[in-house]
């Protein structure tokens, strides 16, 4: 969670980064993003909080008699890779995933230095966090995440980890689906991707996306090595955040309004997100930037 905070504070700093670069000088254009704050403020605030939660949540520890019946062959055949490594390796490549997922909370950044970009610093960032709110939220407290899904991390399968620091009873390590690291990084960099093809239209974007891809693949071999993740847990996570990071900005194209995503709450059905086909037309956008 630690990291999620980060993001958000470099995400500010790059506010103030590009109000500071923003080129006032250009011709009135049309804004590619459209950005409805009473929709994109409480997306974000929601998954903040759903971050909070998180972190203040403890899992049940793993029982010694958990530990004793834990079987093997009861992993899937295509995950029995993850418990053929070699466990004195993980505390190098612990710090490593700690250094990959600053830079990966720091490179959405990296799209406010196009000059296409910077006039539009406010809807991109606000974009930009709700990606990734939207995917903490997911993975914090939605059904499909750690909150709810207990599956033991690789690690828990080695019996000799206490010899390298390694605590295999700590709830945490029933975390394994799916991996947020992957998931995070995932979501920026294909958020970066989606914002320079749709401000560049000409792009070559099986060469952007392609780009794109190896920021969450590197993390993925990280936590792959970290013990932490099965492959299939870096699979999940990588391909739910490229879809957050491409589907999220598409829904705030101000040529592509019919789509929306929005919050909903009822007495019956409960509170969460809701995607909307609008058949009316937007007319006006430009008091909403």
């Amino acid at each position: 969670m630690r990291t999620v905070y980060i993001c958000i504070l470099l995400m500010g700093m790059g506010l103030g980064t590009a109000y500071g670069q923003a080129d006032t000088a250009r011709p009135a254009r049309k804004q590619v993003y459209f950005v409805d704050w009473w929709v994109t403020a409480p997306i974000i605030a929601v998954g903040g909080t759903a971050g909070l939660l998180w972190i203040n949540y403890a899992k049940p520890n793993i029982t010694n008699e958990q530990l004793a019946d834990l079987n093997p062959s009861n992993v899937p055949f295509f995950d029995r890779i993850s418990l053929h490594q070699n466990i004195a390796l993980v505390p190098s490549w612990d710090k490593a995933a700690k250094i990959g997922q600053i830079a990966g909370a720091a490179m959405p950044l990296l799209i406010l230095l196009d000059p296409d970009v910077r006039p539009d610093w406010v809807n991109v960032v606000a974009i930009g966090l709700e990606v990734n709110m939207v995917e903490l939220g997911l993975y914090s407290i939605s059904p499909i995440g750690p909150h709810f899904i207990d599956r033991y991390r690789p690690l828990v399968y080695y019996s000799n980890a206490s010899q390298y620091g390694i605590y295999r009873n700590d709830g945490i390590n029933t975390a394994s689906w799916y991996s947020g690291h992957v998931g995070s990084v995932a979501a920026s960099s294909f958020f970066m991707a989606k914002v320079y093809c749709d401000y560049h239209p000409d792009a070559n974007e099986v060469l952007a996306y392609g780009a794109a891809a190896i920021p969450p693949l590197a993390m993925g071999v990280i936590r792959f090595m970290t013990l932490d993740h099965f492959p299939s847990d870096i699979a999940f996570g990588f391909a739910l955040g490229a879809a957050i990071g491409i589907i999220d900005p598409q829904l705030h194209r101000t040529d592509h309004n019919k789509l929306s995503l929005g919050l909903f709450s009822s007495p019956e059905r409960g509170t969460g997100l809701a995607l909307r086909w609008d058949l009316s037309e937007r007319s006006d956008t430009s008091d909403s930037y």
